[in-house]
């Protein structure tokens, strides 16, 4: 009977070290979501920060009265001095697909936008109109996924397919 004690001994150290080392894994993994939902949160908000940029820029350029090749000069401008391109490199590599999808479709948009400012055409134009409508639904799209996965929906997303 002088094995029991040790064997105890043994067995309540090994319940106090493996009840430990899961309580120390679960938190490890709670502060990494945490990490990784921060992470997500920045790169959405400087994405949709230089979206804006954009826009705004290339609704001022709409509305003056520019010559073409001046027109085409700022739209582009607005456009390459942004960081889209490199910002939505980075949120493809962090994003879920069911946020980049309506992110793509929002740079798109904007995009397209940035063609028809180039292009010359003003603020007063039915065509400008119809790609300003496009956009806007199309960014509304995508903060409504990017409001999804950091799990913090407004309520008007859930006719969307949200929460």
């Amino acid at each position: 009977m002088d094995w029991l004690a040790p064997v105890n001994t043994l067995t309540g150290a090994a319940i106090g070290i493996g009840s430990t080392l899961l309580a120390d894994r679960i938190r490890w993994r709670r502060d990494r979501e945490a990490l990784d939902r921060d992470t997500r949160r920045q790169a959405y908000a400087a994405f949709m920060a230089a979206l804006s940029e954009v826009y705004t820029r290339l609704h001022e350029t709409a509305r003056e009265t520019l010559p073409a090749s001046e027109a085409r000069t700022a739209a582009h401008e607005a456009f390459t001095t942004s960081n889209l391109y490199p910002l939505r490199y980075e949120l493809a590599l962090i994003a879920p697909w069911d946020v980049m999808e309506p992110v793509n479709q929002a740079f798109w948009k904007v995009r397209d936008l940035r063609d028809l400012v180039a292009a010359g055409t003003h603020t007063d134009a039915p065509d400008f109109r119809t790609h300003v409508s496009d956009y806007l639904k199309a960014t509304e799209s995508a903060q409504a996924a990017m409001r999804r996965d950091l799990g913090t929906p407004w309520p008007r997303d859930a006719g969307a397919g949200g929460a």
